[in-house]
């Protein structure tokens, strides 16, 4: 017959105190009771409280109360009516002074037996309460993490559905900007292959084309430039100054025929920026061509940068007729535009550069009206 584990632990535990206890009792009764010998008896009735408190801690109170009651009667049976000749023939009259102390000692064993087994439970109790508490808590962080992993895995899935819807708006944007010119190059060359087609309207017609064809270059250049990793150069630097007053150049006929003037304020303690100069030249060019074609009929620019800790805050605000609320959200979002020539790409370029130089690009809510963008961009010791 197998039987369960803490079944045969307290049997191996029960056999421990019965040998211990009859070896103690036996090793006693085996004593000469001489008054010399008296010295033992008391090493005796003190080592006996060691099977006492190991059937306390292994059995709790009632064990310990029991084998102190048997202890008690095995080793003091002049307490027992009847069994005080035998007392009397091992034990040599010691007066009431030695039974005093007999019944003391008997009191002592049941005592500790019953106090060390009620703590030993309480303490059993605890251990088991904090088992039962661990167990619990192990069993939350294996749900924990396996929630966590199902977290993980279903925002990994979000990030792809994501960049799949991103690619597909895309995709969308550039065949839509593509298949308008596309559809004006073909109905002009329908047209010019009229035979009685003038050669006044065969120029006007070819005119058509090449400024459709030259649309579709730029819708194209300007998705690459979008789609060109904008993280390049990060070992460079630039000064603010030098890239505005190099764009501004660039921008000198434009900015005259459109009857546009720039302000600039420029904070001489604006730090080196960490991006490459090209970088900085194409977001205020693309700002600046916005805020041009916002002014049709002319207006003012005002460019100013600050040192912000260890940033340089660049804005870039216009006179011009502003952006309605409703649209500000998905301004910087690929070809999304207002006007009726934009490709939509000029301030998704400036978000996706700015970004991937570890900047920031937002507009001013507060603009009623014209437009401010404001640029934060860190610093080379940033």
């Amino acid at each position: 017959m197998i039987w369960p584990e803490p079944r045969r632990a307290a049997w191996v535990r029960g056999g421990v105190i019965a040998a211990l206890t009859a070896a103690l009792i036996a090793i006693h009764f085996a004593t000469p009771a001489t008054p010399a010998a008296m010295h033992w008896h008391a090493l005796h009735r003190h080592l006996l409280y060691l099977p006492i408190i190991l059937a306390a801690f292994w059995f709790g109170w009632p064990g310990g109360g029991v084998l102190a009651l048997v202890v008690s009667l095995l080793y003091f049976p002049h307490l027992v009516p009847g069994d005080a000749a035998a007392a009397h023939a091992h034990h040599p009259p010691a007066g009431p002074s030695l039974s005093s102390m007999w019944l003391l000692d008997s009191i002592n064993y049941l005592w500790i037996g019953i106090l060390t087994g009620w703590l030993a439970q309480r303490l059993e109790n605890a251990n088991r309460d904090l088992r039962r508490q661990s167990e619990q808590l192990r069993t939350a962080m294996e749900d924990l993490r396996v929630r966590t992993r199902e977290v993980f895995a279903a925002e990994e899935q979000l990030r792809r559905a994501d960049r799949l819807t991103a690619l597909g708006q895309l995709t969308a944007g550039l065949a839509h900007e593509i298949r308008n010119p596309l559809g004006s190059i073909r109905g002009a060359a329908e047209i010019m292959a009229d035979p009685d087609l003038s050669q006044a309207q065969r120029e006007e017609f070819s005119r058509v084309m090449m400024e459709e064809t030259e649309r579709l270059d730029k819708v194209l250049a300007s998705f690459l430039a979008y789609a060109r990793d904008q993280r390049q150069g990060e070992d460079e630097a630039c000064q603010v100054a030098a890239a505005v007053e190099r764009t501004l150049t660039l921008l000198d006929s434009r900015l005259h025929r459109a009857g546009v003037q720039v302000e600039l304020d420029l904070e001489p303690e604006c730090p080196s920026l960490a991006m490459p100069e090209a970088l900085l030249q194409q977001v205020l060019l693309n700002i600046l061509l916005n805020s041009i074609q916002a002014m049709p009929d002319g207006g003012r620019i005002v460019i100013h940068s600050r040192r912000d800790g260890d940033r340089c805050t660049l804005t870039v605000t216009d006179s011009g007729t502003g952006i309605p609320p409703e649209v500000r959200p998905r301004v910087f979002d690929p070809f999304f535009t207002t006007k009726p020539s934009g490709t939509g790409l000029g301030l998704a370029i400036v978000h996706k550069i700015v970004t991937g130089q570890r900047g920031t690009v937002d507009l001013d809510p507060a603009m009623e009206r014209g437009a401010r963008v404001i640029l934060s961009l860190p610093a080379v010791d940033a």
